[in-house]
């Protein structure tokens, strides 16, 4: 467990010039540890490369969380690759280390969420502390007169998701990270036509799938590529006009309005930084790429020309006018700062010599353009372009692609929200094989029940079970959502891959669990859900709510009854029967626990 003795850090700087002139602060705010340094230069110049190193002891460290590892959350050494790199466009400059018990041991962050940071921390073998080095001016040359920064250290041993949403929170409080509002239509289930159509799509097919979409629930189609090419086989080579493909769709402003009559918005995607070779407007910007000599058929479009940024402004804008679209689906906006620069050295076009600084202008623009028109937009941004500043942009983060994995979908979802705050978060989209068993199918639907759904399956061809499956867990989903997605979260036991998460809001109690293990509630709610997901029979549970009968309600993966009757809780463990994938509602009876005891 994580010692409740405070933590002494050490700090450490290299490669700070003497001809800087170096303020640092230190203070303390609730517990929470702040350093800051304050770099100044008698010249506009360019900042050399520093490093400052935080060393924290490693007693009760055994776990370490990034936004950026996914499936693996071990501690690493220190002859392995250990750096990553956060900027505003990929990642979050934060870094947990947490203890078996799932309380924090430490969360280092950092103030500046748009320049690219490296973050590396390994464990010192001869110091036995853990060394948390921090990279400035590395990756990306950062020229100017001055540069600031704070470092948040909170050790604190708090549940480590706790300490996490409290560093979401403070982000928030500095300029440019203030999160854009969240419409109620981003937190409704989505149908995305990517794994089910790929490039194959069209407005007939789509407008049918939209229909059986709604029944289920779903608010919005997701349009993803192929809208917009009559090629359909993958890749971007003809990304760059964005003008409906006539075979597909001849009206594409017809297509939407039919789709707000039945109650379903539109949201197509687009490829932001990509123009392909085979597009009408490539012409135009082949002396703008940051990747001009790239071994494939489209390119990065290169953001530190103010002609790019308005001429991708004005391609969404005149969209969204014309088609009266209710979002957009922004992919791969990452590449404008993890694309390796091959372009022209020196150009006076450009207005700026920082991508990423005219990538977060370019998003600036484009988001006060769009919101001008439609304060209520819908923007997709997906993982791992998911940080604070991202928050400011977009109120949809999607957890990047992981087809028929639920496994890696349910831990990708679960990061995402970690920082997310109230931002919606929504997973990947769900597929899986239709010679599956009903109960195989339900992992996709269960691992992720913690986000907002999105299908990807051609409904009209699932059998019989399989629609009952999802119809069932759509309908529990929607009755639980607020637990699931508005109140408490907690995910237990990231090294175990979130083996249970619960989530709390008012009265309802929803919780997943994926191994079989005693499932230990420390505040029963009136009403409460638990899911499934382990693949076996049984549920061990632990409500620790004393003297109190529930009614109890399990359902098979489909929603069947299996039975239903009273369960006495008398604070000892329980043992309920609930199938794979399957699920038992309690509710508080409210009756009299001693007759039922006896």
């Amino acid at each position: 467990m994580c010692s409740m003795m405070k933590r002494t850090i050490e700090i450490r700087e290299e490669g700070v010039p003497e001809e800087l002139l170096v303020v640092r602060k230190s203070w303390e705010e609730g517990g929470v540890r702040f350093l800051s340094w304050s770099f100044r230069a008698e010249r506009e110049t360019v900042f050399p490369p520093m490093r400052v190193h935080i060393a924290v002891p490693a007693r009760g460290i055994h776990y370490r969380w990034t936004p950026k590892l996914h499936l693996i959350k071990a501690l690493n050494s220190d002859w392995f690759e250990n750096l990553y790199e956060t900027s505003g466009f990929t990642g979050a400059p934060v870094e947990c280390l947490i203890a078996q018990d799932n309380k924090n041991c430490a969360v280092i962050a950092l103030s500046d969420t748009l320049h690219t940071i490296g973050l590396k921390s390994i464990p010192v073998e001869e110091t036995a502390q853990y060394d948390v080095e921090i990279a400035l001016f590395d990756r990306e040359a950062y020229r100017g007169l001055e540069y600031s920064v704070a470092v948040r250290v909170d050790t604190r041993p708090l549940p480590y998701y706790e300490a996490l949403a409290d560093t979401a929170k403070w982000w928030e409080t500095i300029p440019g990270n203030e999160p854009a509002v969240v419409p109620e239509a981003a937190r409704e289930i989505m149908y995305s036509t990517w794994y089910s159509y790929h490039q194959n799509v069209d407005e007939k097919t789509l407008f049918a799938q939209a229909e059986l979409a709604k029944e289920l629930g779903c608010g919005s189609l997701l349009l993803d590529d192929g809208w917009q090419t009559e090629d359909t086989g993958r890749g971007y080579a003809y990304c760059g006009d964005w003008k409906p493909a006539p075979s597909k769709f001849p009206d594409m402003a017809g297509f939407v309005k039919r789709m707000h009559d039945i109650g379903m918005g539109v949201i197509p995607w687009y490829s932001v930084p990509f123009i392909g070779e085979r597009s009408e407007n490539f012409q135009r910007f082949k002396d703008m790429l940051i990747d001009p000599d790239a071994e494939r058929e489209w390119h990065v479009l290169d953001p530190r020309y103010p002609e790019v940024r308005e001429f991708l402004i004005g391609i969404y804008e005149k969209a969204l006018l014309d088609w009266d679209l209710d979002g957009f689906k922004l992919d791969f906006v990452d590449e404008f700062v993890v694309t390796p620069f091959g372009g022209r050295e020196e150009d006076e076009r450009r207005d700026c010599t920082s991508f990423t600084e005219a990538a977060d202008r370019l998003m600036k623009d484009c988001m006060a353009r769009l919101k001008s028109h439609k304060a209520d937009i819908m923007l997709e941004f997906r993982q791992t372009y998911n940080g604070p500043r991202m928050r400011s942009f977009g109120n949809i983060f999607r957890a990047v692609d992981c087809p028929f994995d639920d496994a890696e979908n349910h831990v990708r979802v679960t990061d995402l929200r970690l920082i997310a705050g109230e931002s919606a978060v929504h997973s990947d989209m769900l597929m899986w094989d239709r010679e599956d068993t009903a109960a195989g199918a339900a992992l996709q639907m269960i691992q992720i029940l913690f986000s907002v759904p999105q299908l990807s399956m051609r409904l009209e061809e699932l059998p019989r079970e399989h629609k009952e499956m999802l119809a069932y867990y759509c309908g529990l989903w929607k009755r639980y959502k607020k637990a699931f997605l508005e109140g408490s979260f907690e995910p237990l036991n990231p090294q175990c891959r979130y083996n249970v998460i619960m989530g709390r809001a008012g009265e309802q109690l929803a919780c997943t669990y994926h191994s079989r293990e005693l499932v230990s509630v420390r505040q029963p709610a009136r009403e409460m859900v638990f899911v499934n997901g382990t693949g076996r029979e049984g549920l061990l549970l632990r409500l620790g709510s004393g003297k109190t009968v529930y009614k109890m309600t399990v359902r098979e993966c489909t929603g069947g009854l299996l039975s239903s009757g009273l369960l006495t809780d008398d604070g000892g463990i329980l043992t309920v029967p609930v199938p794979a994938g399957g699920t038992v509602e309690l509710i508080e009876d409210g009756s009299d626990f001693s007759i039922h005891k006896s």
